[in-house]
């Protein structure tokens, strides 16, 4: 109980830390938000609620503040729990020549193609502001958002490119 009590501290100095207004975070900084979530979730939920990370630790990056910690929440809330046996969530980041592709996927309940063409407009009624907002800043930072693939009954994936900064030449 008392780990639960700390990570739940955590959660909440990260989720309401004045550095989320910065315009980009560390990974590491962002990583630190999603695990204590998780933590709290997977002790809420138990066996329901399997968590695979596949993160390279020594990455550096920087992204905007909460961005991945929101695309983990929908998919644990709207994705897994909505199956009573839960399912997994697979954190995927993985580095590429031109920049980082960060992936959240999940095995849960999934949509159909009238939900996911709505999803990432103010058509859909269920959806929160989390998503929009994630993909709005990505877009006004990078020129691309998310990118949602998903299929009934198979779960979703939601993913984003981080590009590599570019340094200036003399």
């Amino acid at each position: 109980m008392i780990v639960l009590i700390e990570e739940f501290g955590k959660y909440l100095r990260g989720s309401f830390n004045s550095r989320n207004l910065d315009r980009v975070v560390s990974l590491e900084y962002e990583l630190a938000l999603l695990r204590s979530y998780l933590y709290i979730e997977k002790e809420r939920f138990g066996n329901r609620l399997n968590i695979v990370w596949e993160v390279d630790e020594e990455l550096s990056l920087h992204l905007p503040p909460l961005s991945i910690q929101p695309l983990a929440e929908n998919a644990v809330r709207h994705g897994i729990l909505k199956r009573i046996r839960g399912g997994t969530l697979h954190i995927r980041i993985t580095d590429h020549a031109k920049g980082t592709e960060i992936a959240i996927s999940d095995d849960g309940v999934g949509m159909d193609q009238e939900k996911l063409d709505n999803i990432l407009t103010h058509q859909d009624k269920e959806g929160g502001v989390g998503l929009l907002n994630t993909d709005r800043r990505l877009k006004q930072m990078y020129g691309d958002g998310l990118h949602i693939s998903s299929h009934p009954d198979q779960g979703t994936t939601v993913s984003f490119h981080i590009p590599h900064v570019q340094k200036k030449e003399d």
